[in-house]
Formats: structure tokens, C-alpha cells, sequence
């Protein structure tokens, strides 16, 4: 979907954002990169709590949601998008859901109310990220985690069509990517009131797929991130198309 205001997708695009977005649900979520990490860290950090309370931003047609309830970590759900983009049969796992513009609204909640704040794909979209970022320390209780993603502008792939192109793949006139996260920048102006928990790369199915080249980079790296733990997730940073950090807010 090409880059509309937050007004356009209230007003003039409504309908054409509800078409798009209606049915759709980020790459992390799609491929399950999103509910992996949510699960180990889940496990590692609140033994597996299935009370926590949850913020789902940008919730997007529902798909997250579905795959907390099938792990039955739903009960505590809340959402919140721009507009509520959601299908009907995934309303109901959210025990509530508010409609906020995240780049300039407060999110709707009180001050530590929340365990998890998860967004998918969100802040690439986002005019002010940044304070989307305060907004979520805000709502998270002490020691709370963030776990969100942002196109991992540093992979391979993206410098070499740099070098090209001197534009980012994941950035064009035809989508609606506005913001950049590269690790400086992050460690910066995310990091100030938060701690870093983790990074990791999601390295989609594609990258593995076709050409007997690609099939003999699947045997190899499954070798070697089942015996070489590091220099697999070396290799995930390399060929990733997103990042994932999971960050938690410092007393």
C-alpha cells in the first residue's frame, strides 16, 4: 500500500486502506517470526504467565491475536490501531481495542499497565516513531518488554542494492515504509530508557526456495545453526529481512 497521512486513512482513503489491511497481516506474523519470539521470551522472562497483559500495536486485520490464543495467551489482549482493521471472528480475543494515530496520540492506557508491548512491522510506518517508542515506555510496567520489528536495513542484500540503486529495497514510492532503524539509531533514541534483551533476524522461507543453489544454502545452514549457534545467527544477520528487538524498560 502506497503512503497515506493519518488523515487520509481516516477520511478521503478510508475505504481503500480497510480493503488492503482488512486481509492483511505483517511478514512477522505471517511466517510466525513474530510469535516465536513472543513465546521465548514469554517462557525465559514470565515462566510462561498466561495472565500477562498484552498490547498488540497496529493489530492489522487480527492474525497476531489468533496465534497468541492458540497458545492461550490471549486472555489479556489488548489492541490498538489506527482504525480497527480487524476481521469479526478475531474481535473477541481482544479483551479491548482503541483507536489512536500512535505517531501523535497518546496510547490510550494508563501509566504501567502493561507487561508486553508488541508491534509488528508498526514503526517503519510511523511519522514519529520515536514518540510512539516514549509512548510505549509510558504504558509498560517496570521491567516490561518491547518486542517489535524493523526492516534490517544492514542485510546483504539491502548494501548491495544500495550501492545499485543508492535507495533501500524496502523503501519505494509504491509502499508505505517512512521511517529507518539502523542500530545506531536504535541504541540512541530507543535505547535511552529501555535495555537491550536481545537481537534477532528473520530470515524469510524465499531466501531458501528454487534454485538448487538456494535449496544447498537451506542443508548448510540448518548444519550449522544446530552446531554453530553463533554463526548461524551470523548468517541470519547477513540475508535477514527484518530485525526483531526485544527490549526492556529500565527501572
Amino acid at each position: 500500500m502506497k503512503y497515506y497521512t493519518a488523515d487520509e486513512l481516516k477520511t478521503t482513503n478510508k475505504e481503500g486502506a480497510h480493503e488492503i489491511l482488512d486481509e492483511c497481516d505483517a511478514q512477522l506474523v505471517k511466517f510466525h517470526f513474530g510469535i516465536e519470539a513472543f513465546k521465548n521470551w514469554h517462557k525465559k522472562l514470565f515462566n510462561g504467565n498466561k495472565q500477562v497483559k498484552v498490547l498488540d500495536l497496529g493489530t492489522g486485520s487480527g492474525g497476531f491475536a489468533r496465534q497468541l490464543a492458540d497458545m492461550d495467551c490471549a486472555g489479556n489482549l489488548y489492541g490498538t490501531d489506527i482504525d480497527d482493521y480487524r476481521k469479526n471472528e478475531i474481535k473477541p480475543l481482544y479483551r479491548e481495542f482503541k483507536a489512536a494515530d500512535l505517531s501523535w496520540d497518546s496510547i490510550p492506557w494508563p501509566d504501567n499497565t502493561f507487561d508486553i508491548v508488541t508491534a509488528w512491522c508498526v514503526l517503519p510506518h510511523l511519522e514519529n516513531p520515536f514518540y510512539c517508542v516514549r509512548e510505549v515506555n509510558r504504558v509498560l510496567k517496570n521491567n516490561g518488554l518491547f518486542i517489535f520489528s524493523v526492516l534490517h536495513i544492514a542485510s546483504k542484500s539491502s548494501a548491495d542494492y544500495f550501492r545499485k540503486n543508492r535507495s533501500f529495497p524496502h523503501y519505494r514510492p509504491t509502499n508505505n515504509h517512512i521511517a529507518l532503524f539502523p542500530d545506531a539509531v536504535v541504541k540512541s533514541a530507543i535505547l535511552k530508557n529501555f535495555e537491550l534483551v536481545d537481537t534477532e533476524y528473520a530470515v524469510r522461507p524465499k531466501i531458501f526456495q528454487g534454485s538448487i543453489k538456494n535449496k544447498i544454502r537451506a542443508i548448510v545452514y540448518a548444519l550449522i545453526n544446530k552446531y554453530w549457534p553463533a554463526a548461524g545467527k551470523a548468517l541470519r544477520r547477513r540475508w535477514a529481512y527484518d530485525a526483531i528487538y526485544t527490549i526492556r524498560k529500565k527501572l
